[in-house]
């Protein structure tokens, strides 16, 4: 017995030990600080900050944990249909009544003990036929591909997220370059008008006129600043980089892409069909419900089991010990469970209609989404275009104005316009080049490839 008690110290001082160092690693886990090393702030490209994103946000990293949660549930699951081994023992003190064990005897005692009785043994079982607990394996499976798939979802929709901002972040960028370039023209209007006035060419009124648009353009600079710090917070947000918008230089042009490059629609469609996580997420849900229903029903089935055990038994007073073993076969055939067992079954099919009637609202949905992406592409690619062509003309209308100012011809209310008329181009080409670019955004992101998504 001591050596016993010796053996059981040593194992229990192996299990403290191995608790502490596992405490010892978690607590080091947890002391690490996620994501700490920090790409170099100059020329950072979309793909960079989408990558980040997708590794330090914390939606990626609690569906990742979601995926390993669903992996443990199907590890757990199909240890129903493994072997099972356990150990125990009783020790107990009792009496005994002969005559409720059919022993009546003369000289027998009414009541026999107390005396100790110690059982110790090994119990071995194995499921042979279990076909409902076979279904429940196949619907964990299905449940970790829908976690898989609900992890590739999240980091779709952050893809998206990062690309939207990276969009607009350079578009304001874009913004204030123009209100700086509106306000060099505005202040050199105004240093002409000055001129002019000197030489006895132009009016007081002129002169108003030049230093009102250099006050406006001062404003809208100013505004393009925010937005601009706006925009560019808001993505350091999403890139878990560190909330400093003049820390911040991004690498890429808002130049329109081509047309061609632009998938057809029935390309788009097998596309989106083939890759996008939603379809991956309803299908998984789908399998699980159907391996839901299996389960439900086979639970009317019977069950069988190989049971075995191997002990010894002993009273305490004498410890007269006797090796003892059974091995047997269980079988178990459910008849009635209150109902449950129809109400499983009955929920188990609403729910397959259920991820059937949303697996054919997804792919309306996805076609809608694709095809007015194609369609929305297209248009702005022509909107990019004129917005460039009516610059162009805004640059040669300036020219032609100041050029008449410069020579008395007119009065600068003309150059005014003019100018006026240039920023409105420059914000529009801004804006076009900006909607076509959100325009192929939405359709990678309607065909499942946000997370490539490039400028």
């Amino acid at each position: 017995m001591n050596d016993h008690l010796s053996l059981a110290g040593i194992l229990a001082r192996i299990g403290i030990i191995l608790a502490m160092a596992g405490s010892m690693a978690l607590g080091a886990a947890r002391a690490q600080a996620p994501c700490s090393d920090l790409p170099p702030a100059e020329g950072l490209t979309l793909q960079t900050l989408i990558d980040r994103a997708q590794r330090c946000a914390a939606g990626p990293r609690v569906a990742d944990r979601e995926v390993a949660v669903a992996r443990q549930r199907a590890v757990a699951t199909d240890a129903a249909l493994r072997p099972h081994l356990s150990a125990g023992a009783t020790a107990t003190r009792e009496t005994v009544n002969p005559d409720t064990l059919g022993l009546a005897f003369p000289g027998l005692p009414s009541l026999i003990g107390p005396f100790g009785v110690f059982d110790a043994r090994l119990r071995l079982s194995q499921a042979v036929i279990d076909l409902a607990q076979i279904s429940a394996g196949s619907a964990a499976d299905a449940a970790v591909r829908a976690a898989q798939a609900r992890a590739d979802l999240d980091r779709e929709h952050l893809a998206s997220e990062v690309a939207l901002a990276f969009i607009r972040a350079l578009a304001a960028r874009e913004n204030l370059a123009s209100t700086e370039a509106d306000l060099r023209l505005a202040m050199e209007l105004d240093t002409l008008a000055h001129d002019q006035h000197a030489a006895g060419v132009a009016s007081g009124v002129d002169l108003l006129r030049a230093q009102t648009a250099v006050a406006q353009s001062r404003y809208t600079r100013s505004e393009a600043q925010t937005l601009l710090a706006r925009s560019q917070l808001r993505l350091q947000g999403l890139s878990e980089l560190p909330l400093d918008p003049a820390a911040l230089t991004l690498q890429g042009e808002l130049a329109a892409a081509a047309v061609d490059e632009t998938p057809g629609p029935e390309a788009a469609l097998a596309q989106a069909r083939r890759d996008r996580p939603e379809f991956a997420l309803l299908d998984a849900a789908l399998a699980e419900a159907e391996a839901r229903y299996a389960q439900a029903s086979r639970r009317r089935l019977p069950t069988l089991s190989l049971v075995a055990d191997y002990g010894l038994s002993t009273t305490t007073d004498r410890w007269d010990q006797q090796d003892t073993f059974r091995i047997g076969a269980q079988l178990n055939l459910p008849i009635y469970a209150g109902g449950a067992l129809q109400a499983d079954r009955a929920a188990s099919e609403l729910r397959i209609e259920q991820q059937r009637l949303q697996l054919a609202a997804l792919q309306r949905q996805v076609e809608e989404d694709v095809l007015l992406a194609v369609v929305t592409v297209g248009n702005t690619a022509e909107q990019a275009r004129a917005a460039h062509a009516a610059l162009e003309l805004a640059q040669r209308e300036l020219a032609s104005a100041r050029d008449r100012f410069r020579h008395g011809v007119a009065d600068n209310l003309d150059v005014v316009a003019a100018q006026a008329n240039l920023a409105r181009a420059r914000s529009q080409l801004v804006n076009a080049q900006a909607a076509q670019q959100q325009a192929r955004l939405n359709l990678a992101a309607a065909t499942g490839h946000a997370s490539g998504f490039g400028l």
